[in-house]
Formats: C-alpha cells, sequence, structure tokens
C-alpha cells in the first residue's frame, strides 16, 4: 500500500476494523462511468454514487517507485449472475481511465477522512474469465491498470512520421529511420538534387526566355 497517503486517521479507522477503510473505483465506460466500492450498499462521495460489491472486489498490491518506470496494479470482481457476465464479453475498457480513492469511516459509518487519486491510470489489460452458476463459481473479470509513465513512454498516434510511431505500428520497417536527422539538420548541408536545368539553349530573364545566337 502507498503508505504516504494513509493518514493517522485512516490508519486508527483501519486498525479498529478493516471495513472502516474502503477502496473506492472509477471505471471509464462507453456509456459513462462504472463507480464500485469495497463495502456493501449505496455510498455517495464527492457527490457520486458507488455500488458496493463487498468480498466480491479484489485490489492487488498497490506499490509506486521513485524511479521513471511503470507501475501496476491488478484488480477484479467476481460475478454470479450470468446476464451481468454476458455484459462484462462485451466489456472493452482496455485504454479507458481508472481512478481509486480511500476513504475512512467511524464506527457509526460516517466519513471521516479520504485520500483522492491514490490510483490515477488506465487499463492496460483486461480478461473475463467464465464461471459455473449451477455450482455457484463465480464468473471474474480482471484489470490491470497502469500509471501515466507506460502511457508517456508509449508513441503518440498523432506522430505518424516518427521512426519510434513507424516501428510501434510495423516492427522493421525503417522508413522514417532518417527523419530526427533531416529535422534537425540546416538546409545547407543536406544532399540536394535538381532534374531541372531550365529550356535548352536559352537563359532565364525577368520577361521570359531569351535564346542564345
Amino acid at each position: 500500500m502507498i503508505e504516504r497517503l494513509i493518514t493517522p486517521q485512516m490508519a486508527e479507522a483501519a486498525k479498529a476494523s478493516p471495513s472502516r477503510l474502503l477502496a473506492f473505483a472509477e471505471i471509464e465506460y462507453e456509456n459513462g462511468w462504472i463507480r464500485l466500492h469495497t463495502g456493501h450498499g449505496e455510498r455517495e462521495y464527492n457527490g457520486q454514487t458507488y455500488l458496493g460489491v463487498g468480498e466480491f472486489a479484489g485490489v492487488g498490491k498497490v506499490s509506486e517507485n521513485d524511479k521513471n518506470t511503470r507501475s501496476r496494479a491488478n484488480f477484479s470482481l467476481k460475478l454470479l449472475d450470468l446476464s451481468l457476465f454476458t455484459e462484462l464479453l462485451n466489456f472493452r475498457p482496455i485504454g479507458h481511465d481508472f481512478y481509486m480513492h480511500l476513504v475512512a469511516y467511524d464506527e457509526n459509518r460516517r466519513i471521516i477522512d479520504g485520500t483522492d487519486y491514490v490510483i490515477d491510470g488506465y487499463v492496460v489489460d483486461y480478461e473475463a474469465v467464465r464461471g459455473d452458476e449451477a455450482k455457484s463459481i463465480p464468473a471474474v473479470a480482471k484489470l490491470a491498470v497502469s500509471d501515466w509513465m507506460e502511457r508517456w513512454a508509449q508513441p503518440t498516434e498523432a506522430a505518424k512520421t516518427t521512426d519510434n510511431a513507424q516501428q510501434a505500428m510495423y516492427p522493421g520497417d525503417r522508413f522514417f529511420d532518417l527523419v530526427e536527422i533531416i529535422a534537425g539538420s540546416p538546409l545547407s548541408a543536406l544532399p540536394t538534387k535538381s532534374n531541372y536545368s531550365g529550356p535548352r539553349g536559352g537563359t532565364r530573364t525577368n520577361k521570359g526566355f531569351n535564346s542564345e545566337r
């Protein structure tokens, strides 16, 4: 867990009862947002309504580092409802934003503290595993979420004329391998060739061509 984001008040709440420290997740969907929390029932946070999934939610280890490398976290959601699993099969969240907040409650289930955007990233991998409703074996949706470092390291889709972008789309294609060199060199340093030598037997003037006799 990212300890520096856990305030003393939040730590005390979690120590008193793990159910008093909840994770609130927001997942960007095609037609809006899916908002879930690790408790039970519906809860309001920052003006939004979150649906509780309780023990059906799984949160992997969340960590950070001080190096320029990506950080990933894994999340899972178990479902016994076959109709919901059918929706999961049509769910394509890769590339969509994912946020997670931590919220602490007192013994009367009132919010006493919270840390927003403990995770501010996007979905990089997704898998839906079929269960068995007759045997009460739940289906599982698995998400892998990465931070901005991984997105930043990817070549931008708009940069179609860079070697990095070309290599990302077509590995081994060297069509743009000299673009950076050409762009950073003065025109006078670049080799040029022209097939135009003017009209045969004449010289250019402001009024046109005069024949040389």
